[in-house]
């Protein structure tokens, strides 16, 4: 592979920090307890994947919060920011490029979440960051849960959906 895809996951010290933090996060929200009750009064909770399912490099496509808002959860093979599972390496986000609503697709060899319109570029291992292109900011990250039985569940979306007032008003929820 190219530098900078799956093979390329040297993390720096703030990396490291940051993956550790969100990992303490997600411990105390573990087992889809109070992280999840919070979520739960505004985002639906739908199971995306098994954790069994997962395997680096390997993308799975679903709707969430709302039919039609396409999104992508992703192994990215390495611990990265926010991630979940045992290797914190799976992470999921919007498909919807925050430039003018073009799909962004993942790019396996790269690494990278890239946009076919206008080429934005969006770096999955540091929260969908926007390293090129005319996107104004990051992917919106969808937040991700893991219950006792190895279910991956969509709990929520840090960020905006492009095209949206509010990422669930005027749209049908997904169930």
């Amino acid at each position: 592979m190219k530098e900078g895809g799956l093979s390329k996951c040297n993390m720096t010290r703030r990396d490291i920090l940051k993956t550790a933090a969100c990992a303490g996060i997600a411990a105390a929200g573990a087992g889809m307890s109070s992280n999840t009750y919070a979520f739960s009064k505004i985002y639906p909770q739908i199971k995306v994947a098994g954790i069994k399912d997962m395997k680096a490099g390997r993308q799975i496509e679903f709707d969430y919060p709302v039919y039609g808002k396409k999104a992508v959860i992703i192994d990215m093979g390495c611990a990265v920011e926010g991630g979940i599972g045992q290797n914190k390496s799976i992470v999921a986000y919007s498909m919807s490029c925050t430039h003018l609503g073009c799909t962004v697709s993942f790019d396996a060899e790269t690494g990278m979440l890239m946009c076919g319109c206008h080429q934005s570029l969006y770096d999955p291992k540091r929260s969908g960051k926007v390293l090129g292109g005319p996107a104004p900011s990051s992917l919106p990250m969808v937040t991700l849960n893991i219950d006792k039985k190895g279910d991956i569940y969509a709990i929520g979306v840090a960020g905006l959906l492009y095209g949206m007032r509010n990422n669930l008003l005027d749209a049908e929820e997904v169930k």
